[in-house]
């Protein structure tokens, strides 16, 4: 009897050791989610460093290592249009740690003016946050006889002006030839390697206008060697308030703002996007933090994924046609 009972106690024993194993086993994702995040972060970003978007990243990335409490490391992969930085993030692990601040380009020009990428922007990319937008600035001489939008428009139906930019291919060109469309005007393209030497030309008189990031321009604005006339965001810019938008210069709306946003690769939980998109946002809504943007030239955005899944949507719906219209091709 005593040896029967001896057994019926372990046998009790073990059902209960393997229901209490079954029971952790149930609840270890449960464990694993909510540690999150409890290991270093990495965001690879298209931009060389020095630049607004490298800028605005690190400081951003400082704020959310001190939210998250773990290290956010910036990785630079410039070169190829953002393919490089982009094939980089989709064949990361899709755990929330390998992040992406992609610019606009990357998903709604590049795709249609190269022959062949090495990842599908629509499948293998994951939308974050829409972080940010970067409005461009229409920018003449100090001493130029445009005092308007409206001055550039007409005139430019009255004999052929030079408008200067970057290459042909960045949202730089591709916005002006949208702008150009819809304000009915023509001008003669010229691309440049680089913002120095537009204004450059600029102030030396082989443009009439210019297209260029206020961030680029704002110092020879304050110097008087240059003079805004219009800026494409929807409200006036808090760098530059005393610039009218084009929407206040006529085009009623219009505002093409080239965006950048923060990416992860397809597969991501979406607990964990939602995590990482509320602290950004969160972010993006410190005084310090906007006015830190401002003088980068980019309005705080932080928006949902969905948000910037919609985003990215609209603009390629807009970008395709225009980017075959003018048989653009990358290199």
């Amino acid at each position: 009897m005593a040896t029967a009972h001896t057994n019926i106690i372990k046998g009790n024993f073990v059902i209960h050791l393997k229901r209490l194993a079954l029971m952790l086993a149930l609840c270890l994702p449960c464990v694993v989610q909510a540690a999150f995040p409890d290991r270093p972060f990495r965001i690879i970003v298209s931009n060389p460093p020095g630049g607004p978007v490298d800028v605005m990243l690190r400081v951003l990335a400082n704020k959310l290592a001190e939210a998250w409490n773990q290290p956010v490391v910036v990785e630079n992969r410039p070169g190829a249009s953002g393919i490089i930085s982009t094939g980089a993030l989709v064949k990361s692990p899709a755990d929330g740690y390998n992040l992406g601040m992609v610019v606009a380009s990357a998903l709604t020009i590049v795709p249609f003016a190269v022959d062949h990428l090495p990842y599908d922007p629509r499948k293998d990319l994951q939308p974050v946050s829409l972080v940010a937008r970067t409005p461009f600035l229409f920018i003449v001489r100090s001493d130029s006889p445009f005092k308007t939008w409206d001055d550039f428009v007409q005139a430019s139906k009255q004999r052929e002006l030079a408008v200067g930019s970057f290459t042909r291919g960045t949202a730089f060109h591709l916005i002006w030839e949208q702008t150009a469309r819809r304000a009915g005007i023509k001008a003669l393209y010229v691309p440049s390697s680089s913002s120095g030497k537009t204004q450059n030309d600029l102030i030396g008189g082989q443009l009439d206008i210019a297209l260029d990031a206020p961030s680029s321009s704002q110092a020879l604005i304050q110097a008087g060697r240059l003079r805004p006339l219009a800026i494409t965001s929807p409200a006036r810019f808090a760098g530059l308030p005393d610039t009218p938008t084009l929407e206040e210069s006529g085009m009623a709306g219009y505002a093409p703002q080239p965006w950048i946003g923060l990416m992860a690769p397809a597969g991501v939980p979406a607990d964990r996007i939602a995590f990482i998109q509320q602290s950004v946002a969160k972010i993006l809504q410190d005084p310090a933090m906007k006015a830190q943007m401002a003088a980068l030239g980019m309005i705080p955005i932080g928006g949902t994924p969905g948000e910037l899944d919609a985003t990215i949507e609209h603009d390629r719906a807009e970008m395709e046609p225009l980017i075959k219209e003018l048989g653009i091709r990358l290199e």
